[in-house]
């Protein structure tokens, strides 16, 4: 696949991936910068009009994967424990994870916004939603497997927001230490998503009639509200 970039006075560079299947522009946004899918043989020029035509709906886009800052008064649910966010006294980010509540104190006379400071603080958060995910995520899709009669060959925990969710071939599934920032119904169909693929591995008509099926007819409902969701840190 040839890749190729270009420079936008709002976006800033944005990737053109070359792809021999595509038949239209597909845009995405990929570690913070806009890239787009194009068909072979697609003029730089044409993506830049294109760009230019869409400028709004490219806004809402990065707005919808743009991670909320983390600063102190802030409170974060998570499907096991509640994330407290408030100045301290200290010269270090600290982090305290007590009666399922994780405190979490940023130094009072340091710059919130500084982006080192905001990585520090998505760290201590991503290493206590993995730890809690190991522990939930596995039992819910056990779950969901007896009572759809499906079997699988393994379950790993990932860090993907944008991929919430993956069944290789080998029927092995992966999901996102993620999915403990959404309620239990949106858990749920990331899970019975995956476990569709055990009898479909791709999108047809056949995998969406199983996947609705599983959700008891509400799939584009939750589709439609998962694809909603503003996650409170990134990858």
């Amino acid at each position: 696949m040839n890749t190729r970039t270009l420079y936008d006075k709002e976006f800033g560079t944005v990737s053109l991936h070359e792809r021999s299947t595509a038949r239209r522009l597909i845009f995405r946004i990929r570690e913070g910068q806009l890239s787009v899918t194009v068909p072979p043989y697609t003029r730089t020029e044409t993506v830049k009009e294109v760009v230019d035509s869409r400028r709004p709906d490219l806004r809402r886009l990065f707005a919808r994967y743009r991670p909320c800052l983390l600063l102190p008064g802030q409170t974060i649910h998570t499907r096991t424990f509640t994330i407290v966010i408030a100045s301290g006294e200290g010269r270090a980010i600290q982090g305290r994870l007590h009666d399922n509540i994780l405190h979490i104190a940023l130094p009072a006379m340091d710059d919130h916004n500084d982006p080192r400071m905001q990585e520090a603080v998505a760290s201590i958060i991503h290493r206590h939603l993995k730890k809690a995910a190991e522990e939930f995520l596995p039992q819910r899709l056990e779950y969901w497997a007896r009572l759809t009669g499906n079997s699988y060959n393994g379950v790993s925990i990932g860090r993907g927001t944008r991929r919430l969710g993956s069944c290789r071939a080998d029927r092995h599934i992966t999901l996102s230490y993620h999915l403990m920032y959404l309620p239990k119904r949106l858990i749920d169909y990331v899970i019975l998503h995956e476990l569709s693929h055990l009898s479909e591995m791709n999108h047809s008509a056949r995998f969406h009639d199983i996947c609705n099926r599983y959700c008891n007819g509400n799939e584009l409902i939750l589709r439609k509200e998962l694809r909603n969701f503003r996650f409170p840190t990134g990858r």
